[in-house]
């Protein structure tokens, strides 16, 4: 027979272990995550920034150099609601065997059309198995959308030493093509 001490110990016991399931279960449902549209959430994430409308950040599309062993991938940071009226951020890292410490443009282009800039920052610099160089630059929210309307993109970075052609791998392009009927579509 059990004392009264040890059944109220079973009763308080029982009660805890309860009350943080129950608070384990309420955090998991009340999480708050950015939302994504479900068949693009791959490609791409949106935010809701009230009377700005949405904020799509396109997530990192990879690209191959065509003559070298260097790597490149491309982001996308811009703001839509009911009309194009700003500009995108496009941020870019190269991996390469070399540290790029300036790039002086970038050219993106698919069999339609080309945009430049020649305003290229550098955030940084880092090294790992290789280098990893990190820049910054903006374009037109319009030229961005008219990019996507055709997935066959070439990269060109061009800076004094050196001037490098970047393809899109295989798994970028269905990327482009995903990226163009759900999200530009909606502009």
């Amino acid at each position: 027979m059990k004392s009264v001490f040890f059944r109220n110990c079973d009763t308080t016991i029982f009660k805890m272990v309860s009350s943080i399931l129950l608070l384990i279960i309420a955090c998991g449902c009340f999480s708050v995550k950015p939302s994504s549209t479900k068949s693009g959430k791959k490609y791409f994430e949106t935010f809701y920034v009230g009377d700005e409308g949405t904020q799509y950040f396109i997530k990192p599309i990879s690209f191959k150099s065509e003559k070298s062993n260097e790597d490149a991938v491309l982001d996308f940071t811009f703001r839509y609601k009911s009309e194009i009226k700003d500009s995108a951020i496009v941020n870019f890292s190269i991996k390469s065997a070399l540290i790029y410490k300036s790039i002086d443009s970038l050219k993106l282009s698919n069999k339609n059309m080309e945009v430049k800039s020649d305003k290229i920052k550098l955030i940084f610099n880092e090294k790992k198995s290789s280098f990893i160089s990190r820049f910054s630059t903006k374009l037109s929210v319009k030229e961005v959308k008219d990019l996507f309307n055709n997935n066959e993109w070439v990269l060109v970075l061009y800076s004094r030493s050196q001037t490098e052609k970047f393809s899109p791998h295989r798994k970028a392009t269905k990327a482009i093509s995903v990226l163009r009927d759900k999200v530009f579509i909606l502009m």
